[in-house]
């Protein structure tokens, strides 16, 4: 679980903070449920959230602009909707949520489609923290690999070569921490078949690659997350 904090918070300076807050240490967000109002009702919401968010950012890369407000609405409303159950509560997650969100409505009036897709997949992973363990039965980890995937493509537009660097050390440590859960359900070709991805992007050299490569990374994150949601 330390690991993962780790990967979170090294994650969060990428995202970069908003003024006047500063990023909890691991021991202050453990990303649990621990301090969450009941999952009963704010799981749906985180749900919906991340599930708005990867519309709009996979809408923002076909740049079908005429169907992303109705997504941003519903992104927008889901984020409300958290607000309240917390009622007025104000953290570091949900201050960077209503930054990106406004960062997000800016990029998407302005057509901007590297920043939608960046800011929408930021959300992503900003919920990923505030659920932590809520999502019952998927490992965190999965869903930062799904971040990872869309980060993959975000970069490779940009052709950021270091960062892709970086970002594929990090899919490491994530992607062997995985295997053990997935080990423990006999699931020997969603292990094969993410390992051999992850040699693939150790040995990418053109921004094509990675992009490619993105794409079947979020295609085993779907297969992957599909075996933990088994009953």
């Amino acid at each position: 679980m330390k690991v993962l904090i780790g990967i979170c918070l090294v994650f969060f300076t990428m995202v970069g903070p908003s003024a006047g807050s500063s990023p909890p240490t691991a021991k202050e967000n453990p990303l649990s449920s621990s301090g969450m109002p009941a999952s009963s009702a704010i799981q749906p919401e985180f749900e919906k959230l991340s599930s708005s968010a990867k519309e709009i950012f996979d809408l923002a890369k076909e740049t079908k602009w005429y169907k992303i407000k109705k997504k941003l609405d519903k992104l927008k409303k889901s984020e409300a909707s958290i607000q309240q159950i917390k009622n007025g509560e104000t953290d570091f997650y949900l201050l960077q949520l209503r930054s990106r969100i406004d960062e997000l409505e800016e990029a998407i009036r302005t057509e901007n489609k590297k920043d939608t897709m960046r800011y929408a997949n930021d959300i992503t992973l900003l919920e990923v923290a505030m659920s932590g363990e809520l999502r019952l039965g998927v490992p965190t980890n999965v869903m930062l690999l799904g971040y990872c995937g869309r980060k993959l493509e975000v970069l490779s537009q940009e052709k950021d070569n270091k960062n892709l660097s970086n970002l594929v050390i990090r899919m490491h440590l994530i992607w062997q921490n995985l295997i053990p859960k997935l080990a423990e359900k006999g699931e020997t070709r969603e292990i094969k078949a993410f390992s051999d991805i992850m040699k693939r992007l150790e040995k990418a050299k053109t921004f094509e690659e990675y992009s490619h490569l993105s794409e079947n990374v979020l295609d085993e994150v779907d297969a992957i997350e599909k075996v933990f949601r088994k009953r």
